[in-house]
């Protein structure tokens, strides 16, 4: 091999590390951690077991071995529920079914087999502890579940942040300014700016560079959970003074699965205006908003390949209301007509409804 092509091979290799690193940091946002030890009914450490993780929604199976001190450890699971087998020559089979995993949750369990003698086959039901010994960071985890039942004002997911504790919404001032539908995050943590935050979905980075929004609105039928990270955050992650958001989306499953919804506001049912004028008080504007979605979920080939899509769509429309009186209205428009102001593009105005946003 000449100087050159060992050169470029040691390039090639100290390039490798940090992108495998990289990597590394970034499905760590978006999976969990399953650990523990297996012993026999002495407490002696049983090494070389066979154990089996099975998702039970997509029959995705991973096979590990345990060490010479009897624990095994699987990270980078995919969030969902898992049943655990675990099988050694002259025990009874172990098998654990029901455990759920949330994104980066690390759950650990200490599993005991019996000899084959005693017992033909152990199962447990029981759901392991949710909190670890050794995690430091305070965080939030927001399941689907508590998505689809929590009431909201609108469909923005970022509006579910506001469920973790610590965190409030952000003032304009805060968010960046000038208001748009992603203007900001829209939340802060512990007075920090809205800005200093970081959202990311699967793992990918998903905020804008110059204000902090979420680049991305999804809908909310298409996001599993997510997880709220208040402050603890691994230096792999970086990038935030405040807080952190892991956004995991639904993957599919062999069975299918599918929504159609509608969501509906429409003027007749609202209360009337406050500050009516005697003139108007039987006029009522009209505010009619319909959000229309559908989601479906299943496999395109069982046990291997899965697909999830969901869509929205919304139509607003919207009237104002003038508060202004008959007789003021009356003046001014004469002034108009007569050419008081040549200068401005107004030449009516009304002291009834007018339109005021339509999409």
């Amino acid at each position: 091999m000449t100087n050159r092509a060992r050169l470029c091979r040691s390039l090639a290799c100290l390039m490798a590390v940090p992108l495998a690193a990289t990597g590394l940091a970034q499905t760590s946002k978006v999976g969990a951690t399953l650990q523990g030890r297996v012993a026999d009914t002495t407490g002696a450490p049983v090494s070389g077991a066979e154990v089996r993780l099975r998702s039970t929604e997509t029959n995705q199976l991973r096979a590990l071995k345990t060490d010479g001190r009897g624990s095994f450890s699987a990270s980078e699971l995919t969030v969902g529920t898992y049943e655990v087998r675990v099988e050694q020559p002259g025990f009874a089979p172990y098998r654990h079914a029901g455990v759920e995993l949330s994104v980066g949750q690390r759950i650990t369990l200490n599993i005991r087999l019996v000899p084959v003698a005693l017992q033909q086959q152990v199962t447990v039901t029981g759901q392991p502890p949710s909190i670890s010994p050794s995690e430091t960071t305070f965080t939030t985890t927001v399941d689907h579940e508590r998505i689809e039942e929590s009431p909201v004002r609108t469909r923005n997911l970022l509006d579910f942040v506001l469920l973790a504790p610590g965190v409030t919404g952000a003032n304009p001032q805060q968010a960046g300014g000038t208001q748009t539908p992603l203007a900001g995050s829209g939340f802060t943590f512990g007075g920090l700016r809205a800005r200093s935050n970081t959202v990311s979905i699967d793992g990918l980075d998903n905020n804008d560079e110059f204000t902090g929004a979420s680049r991305t609105e999804l809908s909310p039928e298409i996001v599993r959970e997510f997880r709220v990270v208040n402050n603890g955050l691994s230096a792999e992650f970086g990038g935030a003074a405040g807080g952190s958001i892991n956004v995991v989306t639904k993957s599919g499953s062999n069975t299918f699965h599918g929504d159609d919804f509608i969501f509906v506001r429409n003027g007749i049912f609202d209360a009337k205006e406050p500050f009516e004028t005697e003139a108007n008080e039987h006029v009522e504007p009209q505010v009619n908003r319909y959000r229309l979605g559908s989601s479906l979920g299943g496999p395109l080939r069982k046990d291997r390949t899965f697909f999830y899509e969901a869509i929205e769509q919304e139509s607003e429309r919207e009237e104002g209301i003038s508060r202004i009186q008959p007789a003021v209205v009356s003046v001014i428009n004469n002034l108009l007509h007569a050419g008081a102001w040549p200068g401005t593009g107004t030449q009516h105005i009304t002291d009834g409804t007018f339109p005021e946003a339509s999409s």
